[in-house]
């Protein structure tokens, strides 16, 4: 009997001079890529400190770069319609800054009596609805529950149970976001530095860009190319960020109506929040909901201001967004909403806030590369 190995495992040459490469070897292209896949989301994950700063500066170059140039064919120098440009947006974030400061540091000092208040509430708040079914059962007429007295009503047992493992747990968690807090401002202020530079050098960039291709063609579809980038990606997020300010001045007016403390922070919370489509709606009307119920003492009154918050941004998303927003940019629900899950996995809150704008960038390019079309239209509504 011969001593040969079986064909199948014997190496063989592929053409004459190549090493020899086993026949089994088809399985470590794959396992590579998987391989290189996983290290690279570990290594996204891991630099979301580094990551997320560059990413804001990028999406907000598209954002103000249509101004820019419109600014630029005016006459005035790229150079000053950046220094403008920033230094407008440094002023709004450190006056927003500047007005919420006061009140996140009353809330900060303030926590353990507003844990146990809000615990109060809750119990007086399942207390009235509680009445309320009670009174529906039997067709009585009765008065809106008051969730102040319900608080006030309780025995000095539940305030024992307020100084447990929940209170803390969620104090704790609070201060661990506030001491957050200087290193959130830090890479907010190196995404605007990052931002100034890429406007004031975005003509160098473009010219970089086309000098890398050879052809005269290949030069004037790159342009035309960065171009068509620029007006889609800038129309888009420029036209949702004007969106979501309107509904944050509206929101912000209305809890300033319906008298809710701090009318400011609903404002700004309702401008970030809706980035995030779907879920940053719903996360606007339980954050509503529990200042009210910490505030007001009925359940009328709580129950109005989560409503109106919840009619402005039904009016917005279903009358406002698709009259301004052209369908072809409009996204495909479903790849929208694992989009913000995934975000949401790897760079938690601020990755929702920026996954549907990556996602729409993403596409935009992909329709300006023959070879990524397939995927432009795989995103496409």
């Amino acid at each position: 009997m011969s001593d040969r190995p079986p064909a199948d495992s014997r190496p063989r040459r592929t053409e004459p001079g190549a090493p020899m490469v086993p026949s089994g070897n088809f399985l470590i292209a794959p396992a590579l890529t998987g391989i290189l896949v996983i290290l690279s989301l570990g290594a996204v994950h891991y630099a979301k400190q580094f990551l997320l700063p560059v990413v804001l500066a990028l999406l907000l170059f598209f954002v103000f770069m249509p101004l820019q140039r419109r600014l630029q064919r005016l006459g005035v120098n790229g150079h000053l319609v950046a220094l403008l440009l920033v230094s407008g947006l440094l002023v709004g974030i450190g006056a927003i800054f500047f007005l919420l400061s006061g009140p996140v540091v009353e809330v900060a000092e303030n926590l353990p009596t507003i844990m146990s208040d809000i615990a109060l509430r809750l119990e007086g708040a399942r207390d009235a609805m509680l009445a309320a079914g009670e009174s529906l059962r039997s067709t009585a007429t009765t008065e809106i529950p008051d969730l102040r007295i319900a608080a006030q009503s309780e025995d000095e047992d539940s305030g024992d149970l307020l100084e447990g493992d929940m209170l803390l747990s969620t104090a704790g968690s609070v201060l661990i976001y506030l001491s957050e807090a200087p290193a959130v401002v830090a890479q907010l202020f190196f995404a605007v530095i990052l931002l100034f530079f890429l406007l004031s050098s975005s003509d160098v960039i473009y010219l970089k860009v086309i000098q890398s291709f050879d052809g005269f063609g290949d030069k004037r579809t790159a342009l035309a190319a960065l171009h068509e980038v620029e007006q889609k990606l800038g129309g888009y997020l420029g036209t949702v960020t004007l969106i979501n300010t309107g509904l944050g001045v509206c929101i912000g007016l209305a809890m300033w109506g319906l008298g809710m403390p701090v009318p400011l922070l609903f404002a700004v919370l309702a401008f970030v929040l809706n980035f995030i489509p779907f879920i940053g709606a719903v996360m606007g009307v339980v954050l509503s909901g529990a200042v009210a119920l910490l505030w007001f003492d009925t359940v009328f009154q709580v129950a109005m201001v989560a409503g109106v918050y919840l009619l402005l941004t039904a009016l917005e998303g279903q009358l406002v967004t698709p009259a301004m927003l052209a369908r072809r940019l409009q996204m495909n629900t479903a790849l929208v909403v694992l989009c913000i899950a995934f975000w949401a996995w790897m760079w938690s809150f601020m990755g929702m806030v920026i996954a549907v704008p990556m996602l729409v960038a993403f596409r935009v390019m992909a329709e300006q590369i023959p070879s990524w079309r397939k995927f432009a239209n795989l995103l496409s509504a």
